[in-house]
């Protein structure tokens, strides 16, 4: 669906340049279907020799060239970037937009009537082609639009859709914050493996690919964590000792303070 297709990325900063990376990289689209802007054109030059993409600084003249538009502004940034496009933008179009914090409603009233708006949730693992991204249809964006959209960040990761937008705060403050709680855990372990003897490489290898592994394991099994955490947990072994351990710190409680926070910031910004 893609392979006709110009995507132009409004902002190819920290997540934009993430994205445009992850397309290039899994040749979802040539490097000529894909365009790109900034706004500090001193980068422009850098941003094009590292990419290999048309750079503009008139974001307005680069949406008339694209068919999709993703928008990878910073929210306070939003109004300003959707004021310089508005007339651009016609029902032809689909507008995909990466800003934490705000709504598809919110888009779709400073545009005019009819633009396919979809709001994207990506995580930075996209990177390493293991992303969570979520997906949230606004008012006109149709079951063609959708698919435009998972075949572009499928490629780089898991996707799933949700109908229900008040939902994706709660998205924002779990996968889309997600990597940041799990490098502390990595860290974590791995300074136990230190204290324990181990060379710290080596003990933050062990950490981080036992992380890996076990979402491996509650992904393609299908199995309840605590299921598969009971598989581990032999009889008087050693990794109930550590569990307990755990449970008297207060992990599941602080992990979940830590969503539900994270969360209820997210509803603040969007306000």
């Amino acid at each position: 669906m893609l392979s006709n297709k110009k995507i132009a990325v409004l902002g190819v900063g920290k997540i934009g340049g993430t994205l445009v990376s992850s397309l290039l990289k899994n040749k979802i689209v040539p490097a000529e279907n894909l365009l790109g802007s900034t706004r500090h054109s001193a980068n422009h030059e850098k941003i094009s020799s590292q990419f290999g993409i048309k750079l503009f600084s008139n974001n307005a003249e680069m949406v008339k060239l694209a068919n999709i538009i993703i928008l990878a502004v910073k929210p306070q940034n939003m109004k300003q970037a959707l004021a310089e496009i508005k007339d651009s933008i016609t029902p032809n179009h689909l507008m995909i937009t990466l800003a934490a914090a705000t709504s598809t409603r919110f888009v779709e009233q400073l545009l005019k009537e009819g633009i396919p708006v979809i709001r994207a949730m990506p995580n930075t693992p996209c990177l390493v082609n293991e992303g969570m991204t979520v997906l949230c249809p606004g008012r006109f964006s149709g079951p063609e639009h959708l698919k435009m959209a998972k075949q572009i960040f499928s490629s780089f990761g898991r996707v799933e859709i949700l109908d229900n937008e008040d939902l994706m705060d709660a998205v924002t403050a779990l996968s889309g914050s997600g990597p940041g709680y799990i490098y502390i855990m990595i860290e974590s372990l791995a300074e136990g493996g230190v204290k324990a003897g181990l060379p710290r490489d080596l003990a933050t290898t062990l950490a981080a690919q036992s992380m890996l592994g076990a979402s491996k394991m509650v992904l393609e099994t299908g199995e309840h964590p605590a299921k598969l955490k009971d598989s581990v947990t032999t009889p008087a072994g050693v990794t109930m000792d550590g569990i307990m351990e755990l449970e008297d710190g207060g992990i599941r409680v602080t992990l979940i303070k830590a969503i539900s926070k994270a969360a209820e910031r997210s509803r603040e910004i969007s306000q």
